[in-house]
């Protein structure tokens, strides 16, 4: 019995298994960023685009307006 865990060092085990995922997954999200960021400007330079011909891929984005109040007309006597 004693090589059998108990529930909660299961789960410790699991918790700890996850939290390593998940930094080896951001490790290699960095890694393919730089990557393709590198390809990016590759083809950039080789075909000559320029930020117009980027303008509808690369929308940027902004930070929404509140919505306009609409002025008060004037009440004619």
């Amino acid at each position: 019995m004693s090589d059998t865990k108990s529930a909660g060092q299961q789960l410790a085990d699991a918790i700890k298994a996850l939290e390593t995922a998940a930094a080896q997954v951001e490790a290699l999200k960095q890694q393919t960023r730089e990557e393709d960021l590198a390809t990016v400007k590759r083809l950039i330079t080789t075909h000559g685009f320029t930020p117009t011909d980027l303008r509808g891929i690369l929308k940027a984005k902004t930070a929404s307006r509140a919505p306009r109040k609409s002025t008060s007309r004037r009440k004619t006597k």
